[in-house]
Parts: structure tokens; sequence; C-alpha cells
């Protein structure tokens, strides 16, 4: 399809981010930078929270309604030539390539998918790849091993590219450096820390793999300063990662941690700034694994409102209640979300936490938004 497109991929220089958790900030925070050192740069991750134009960044803007049109419509017009139907996220990531080019984007920040090797968004040669931490997720389709999973997130690897990582895991690290390798390319392993205004202590790691990447990107992209650097640090925006608000008196904290590896990454956050007693809004994919991810948070937390923020690939309120009550945790099923987060809002708790899966993080946003949180 980009074939008949004529290769709009190719029109702008690209860098792309792989890793199970962390892509998204990662992304947005260089792209930031991009913007703050005078390239107009597109953006492009998944999933969307609210509205699907969030996929499509452009300037740090969403894209243009009418430029989202035009450039589904050129899309649509190259599958009848090839006759071939993609995928939804094929379809979505041909979208980016197009509405780039056509918004004379001077570089694209391309987020992953899923895995890397076989991800839509792995048909450019990217200046950079940058891989942010691995752990077990989708490992239906990408192996059940780390060594696996790692090697498929490994396949963003190109000639040419520069590759940076923050995993420490020696196997995941000597797979990431043997692919590396094998192209002749620059491995780079990123063990310091940046400041940044996204909440989170891990989030620290991920804003050094952007920065640093910035630093070693100065040879083809020579605007980036030192001060464009920090400019794009301090302007990063990251919906629904340990967004804090406040409705009604109450502290409420919203997070996509969707997987037990990004729950791991929150624990300390909640024991250290979430008051006592915790109410958990909860509600995860069933293609997860569930047991575990439950098994981690919910003892954090004194009562549970298991919740369905996609069905019917949820897992059910009603077997997530189970497992609470099996940890000895109240937990009551409020299978639609927006009820759910009117009855946190409404119960006596003053700590409320949101999070389990990013659609959920979405409805929250949705519903607090609406509400002039």
């Amino acid at each position: 399809m980009l074939r008949s497109l004529h290769h709009p991929e190719r029109a702008y220089p690209s860098i792309i981010i792989a890793g199970t958790n962390g892509k998204g900030s990662t992304s947005a925070t260089l792209a930031s930078i991009l913007e703050q050192s005078g390239y107009r740069t597109g953006l492009y991750t998944s999933p969307h929270l609210v509205d699907i134009r969030e996929r499509w960044m452009i300037g740090g803007a969403m894209i243009d309604p009418e430029l989202l049109r035009r450039s589904i419509e050129m899309l649509r017009e190259a599958a009848d030539r090839v006759a071939i139907t993609p995928t939804y996220f094929e379809a979505l990531t041909i979208v980016a390539f197009i509405a780039f080019h056509l918004a004379e984007c001077e570089v694209a920040v391309l987020e992953v998918g899923m895995g890397g090797r076989l991800d839509a968004t792995n048909v450019v040669h990217p200046l950079a790849a940058l891989i942010t931490p691995i752990g077990f997720d989708h490992m239906e389709y990408l192996g059940s091993t780390l060594r696996r999973i790692a090697a498929e997130k490994a396949g963003v690897i190109h000639r040419g590219a520069i590759v940076l990582t923050t995993n420490d895991d020696p196997l995941i690290a000597g797979v990431l450096r043997r692919r590396a390798e094998k192209f002749g390319n620059r491995f780079i392993e990123v063990t310091e820390e940046h400041d940044t205004p996204l909440p989170g202590p891990f989030q620290r790691r991920n804003v050094a793999l952007a920065v640093r990447a910035a630093h070693e990107l100065r040879g083809k992209l020579p605007r980036i300063t030192d001060e464009s650097i920090d400019r794009g640090v301090a302007r990063t925006q990251w919906r629904g990662r340990l967004e804090h608000v406040r409705v009604s008196g109450k502290d409420i904290w919203i997070d996509g941690c969707h997987n037990p590896h990004a729950i791991d990454a929150v624990i300390p956050y909640i024991n250290e700034r979430i008051p006592r007693p915790r109410l958990l809004v909860f509600g995860i994919m069933s293609d997860k694994d569930v047991p575990a991810a439950a098994r981690t948070l919910f003892p954090l937390f004194d009562s549970i409102i298991a919740t369905e923020p996609f069905p019917p690939r949820s897992a059910s309120a009603e077997s997530l209640v189970a497992i609470a009550q099996q940890l000895g945790i109240r937990a009551v099923a409020e299978p639609k979300p927006f009820a759910a987060l009117l009855r946190a809002t409404q119960s006596g708790e003053r700590s409320i936490f949101v999070g389990g899966s990013l659609y959920l993080a979405g409805a929250a946003i949705e519903y607090f938004d609406a509400q002039g949180a």
C-alpha cells in the first residue's frame, strides 16, 4: 500500500520507539524536544484515551480534522488500487505516514504498537531505535520468554540506526546488543535519570532515554541544543499516567497501568504519595495476566470497585471481585465505567486510584474533564 502511495514514510526521517512500558511518555518527550528545537514533528502513538485524533500529533497539536479526512481518503484509494484491506492498526499507521507527509513534517516519532519486528510502524529505516523496559505482555504473539519477547522488540533495529535502551537485565540487553552489532550500529545503555514534570519515579528513566537520544541525534538534527532539550522536557505532557485531579474534596489519580510490569512501576508512588484509606477503581483486558496484576495491586487498597472498560475484551467485573474477596478485600462490581467512577466519587474515601487499563484511563479523563476537573 505504501508503494502505491509513493512511500510517504520516506519523505522525512523517523525515530522508532519499542518496549513493553514507557513507550508513550518517551515518545512524547522526544517529540516535545524536537518541537522545541524548531523541527515540525509528527508524533504517532497508541491507543488514544478520549479522541482518536490524539494518535496523530503534528506540531504539538492533534491532527486537523480536514487533514485526517484527506489522509483517510488517500488510504481508501490506495486500498482500492492494490485490492488490500488493511487491519485497523495498519490503516492508522498508513494514515500517520500520509498525514505527516502532507503536513510537511521534518521528522516523525513513531511508537510501536506491539512487538516490533512485525509491527506496522517497522517499515521505516529510522535514525534511531529506542527500546524502553521490556517485560511480559502480548505473550500469545511475542513469545513466552523474555529472550523471545526481546528478540521481537529488537526487530526495530535497522542498519544505520543509533540504538538506545534503558533495559539493564543482562539477558534482554544482550539480545538487543547482538542485533545492533549485526549491523555495526552504536549501542548505548542509558542508566542515568533525568528530572521531569511527569509524575512517578519510573518516568525519570524514560525521559533520560529521550534526552540521551536527542543528544546523540544532534549530528543528524543539528538544531537540537541543550536549551531546546530542557524546554522540551519541561513542556512534555502525557495524560493518563499518574494524572492527578481533585473532585469534590477527593484526590483522584488516573493511570493506565495495564500489565504487571506497569503495575510494579507505580507501586512505589502509591505507597509514598497516596494516603490511606485508598479506593481502587479497576478494570483490565482479559488478555493480560489478570491474576498476577490483581494480586500485585489489590492488597494496596482498602476497597475496590471493579469495572469493564472495553467489553467484551475486558475481564468481567465479577471475576475481579472474586479475586479481591479471596484476598480479603472489600469489592463490588460496577461494569459500566462511568457508573463505577460516580460510585467512587460518592464513596467515603478521599483517595481514589483509577487504573488497570488505558481504556479505563481514557474513560476517567473523559468523565472528569466533563466535570471541569
